[in-house]
């Protein structure tokens, strides 16, 4: 393939270390939509006997991880077939009252016990129990029927943004908290946005971005982005580059061809906007993105086809280009059409 992400496993390696010593807790590394771009299988196999836990979003994701790992896998949406979690080892989580009588009842037939995790919304708002009589009224049922938790957990939703609203919520878990039997050795869980490097207690940390190398100074990114050029191009003066004319040369010029588009998940918005590196020298992006290939002004590097390019080694960058986070630059990359090489 002309276009490659490169996973930096030593950076990997290092983030998980430096976060794991800050807290000397569990960590429940995230590897949802395609560990935010870089790819599960290769992040849960390079992690697989350091992290605790495996965070999902959903029933097809777990089945993938289940595929490669025995450590926990937890998913954290709705589920489609809890018998197939229950049966594979797959925690999952508890959303309601109603819900934990449907999981009893399953469990029941299935002479089995489930590995459950009840989600409280101190403030979320997306998914949980909010009220504490329900939550009371849940623990109650699932002690009758002799089937502790084995998580309980919440979501901080403004961390860096809301000080007295990450307090309230902090207040809330941990009233939550104190209501669940010791006995059942529970693990109680946060994630949203650096709470690992904040004063919220927990037995596990739910990391994400973090772990990809964003969100502190000391860890650093483990993903980079490479292609080649496949193609050069004299543009005359006046001629345009791309779709809709969206780029129109001042004067002549040498445009080279890169073959990765907004179908590998590089955003159109980009068009115009994009820097790169060939031969360690900054080329501008010229003309809308395709959804196979974008081109760049390439007038001033001397360079020939089959050269390398980075395209990005920093989601930092792109997403303060774009006006938008670090996920959502990275998460786009699940649609990459190349390979992914762990070196």
């Amino acid at each position: 393939m002309f276009s490659n992400i490169f996973l930096n496993k030593e950076n990997l390696l290092n983030n998980f270390k430096f976060l794991k010593t800050t807290v000397n807790s569990k960590i429940c590394v995230m590897v949802k939509a395609n560990a935010y771009g870089h790819g599960a299988k290769e992040i849960v196999k390079m992690l697989d006997g350091s992290a605790d836990y495996f965070g999902v979003s959903n029933q097809t994701e777990a089945k993938e991880i289940r595929a490669i790992t025995k450590a926990g896998v937890v998913v954290f949406g709705g589920c489609e077939d809890y018998q197939y979690c229950i049966e594979n080892d797959i925690s999952f989580i508890l959303l309601s009252f109603r819900h934990a009588k449907e999981m009893i009842n399953l469990a029941k037939k299935m002479s089995k016990k489930p590995k459950m995790h009840l989600c409280i919304n101190t403030g979320m708002n997306r998914y949980g129990v909010r009220e504490k009589n329900e939550f009371i009224r849940i623990i109650q049922l699932l002690k009758k029927h002799e089937l502790p938790l084995e998580g309980v957990y919440t979501h901080f939703s403004s961390l860096t943004t809301d000080k007295d609203y990450t307090e309230r919520q902090k207040k809330l878990f941990y009233e939550f908290c104190s209501l669940i039997p010791k006995e059942w050795n529970t693990i109680k869980h946060v994630g949203g946005g650096g709470t690992i490097f904040s004063d919220i207690k927990a037995d596990m940390y739910r990391v994400g971005l973090e772990i990809y190398g964003y969100g502190n100074e000391f860890v650093k990114p483990v993903l980079s982005i490479h292609s080649q050029i496949v193609d050069l191009q004299k543009v005359k003066a006046g001629e345009h580059v791309g779709y809709l004319c969206g780029f129109t040369a001042n004067n002549d010029m040498t445009i080279a061809t890169i073959p990765l588009g907004y179908g590998d998940g590089l955003p159109r918005k980009l068009s115009n906007k994009l820097k790169i590196d060939v031969r360690k020298k900054k080329a501008f992006s010229v003309g809308n993105i395709c959804m196979d290939a974008f081109m760049v002004d390439v007038s001033l590097i001397k360079c020939k086809k089959g050269d390398d390019v980075v395209i990005m080694d920093n989601a930092s960058i792109v997403a303060k280009i774009l006006d938008t986070t670090e996920y959502e630059v990275l998460t786009n990359l699940s649609k990459f059409r190349g390979n992914r090489i762990v070196r």
